[in-house]
């Protein structure tokens, strides 16, 4: 219709008619994003209006929002054996070896954290006694020494320039201690533990059991 001034003014809408039999009218979404009880359903007679029924063989867990992607996947917690010190952050290795540079253990830690408060642990578990026990001066402790004393070993420790008391120090059994450098090295040459890439310390230390298992086979 027209209106006084002659523009077109659009007629009053009429009121919707009944939807056709077998469609249905789409349910509203419920809060935060998830889907109402009902369901579009194509060719499915029901009454005008009424809600769409779940489908065929639906659950509710069916309707339910889907979990978020990653769920289930390991999360990092803690600091993962990373600490931040003059190059960075970056992580230590920590090794044992036997007199033919075969691994025995070892442990990581954060780059900042201490060599001798690790040594305890990493000589516990050895399958047999040694009788030499061969370290840099980072190692130098007099706890180390004793535990290393009690197990029936001798401390090849190079000792600490700042100690008072200097203990027996045998350079030319401590020369030997290339062993255990030419092993670091070795692993080195996988770059994969040469230079971290993981977030989770546990991948990369199964990187390092990859590494070191690989050694044996060689």
């Amino acid at each position: 219709m027209a209106g006084p001034d002659g523009g077109a003014v659009a007629r009053p809408a009429s009121p919707p008619g009944p939807l056709a039999p077998g469609v249905c009218a789409l349910c509203p979404l419920a809060g935060r994003g998830r889907l109402g009880a009902g369901r579009r359903v194509a060719d499915s007679p029901q009454a005008p209006g009424a809600a769409c029924p779940p489908a065929a063989g639906a659950t509710r867990l069916d309707q339910r929002a889907g979990a978020p992607a990653g769920y289930g996947r390991e999360k990092k917690a803690g600091a993962q054996a990373v600490g931040r010190s003059r190059g960075g952050n970056t992580t230590k290795l920590h090794l044992t070896t036997d007199g033919a540079g075969n691994v025995l253990g070892w442990q990581l830690t954060p780059g900042p954290a201490g060599d001798c408060p690790e040594a305890a642990g990493l000589l516990a578990p050895w399958p047999a006694p040694a009788q030499q026990v061969v370290a840099d001066a980072a190692y130098d402790s007099d706890a180390l020494r004793a535990q290393i004393a009690a197990a029936g070993a001798v401390a090849v420790i190079k000792p600490n320039p700042r100690r008072k008391h200097m203990p027996h120090f045998d350079p030319l059994a401590y020369a030997q201690r290339h062993h255990i450098e030419q092993t670091i090295n070795k692993l080195k040459h996988f770059r994969r533990v040469a230079t971290r890439y993981d977030k989770l310390d546990s991948s990369y230390n199964a990187f390092v059991a990859l590494r070191v298992s690989t050694s044996y086979l060689n």
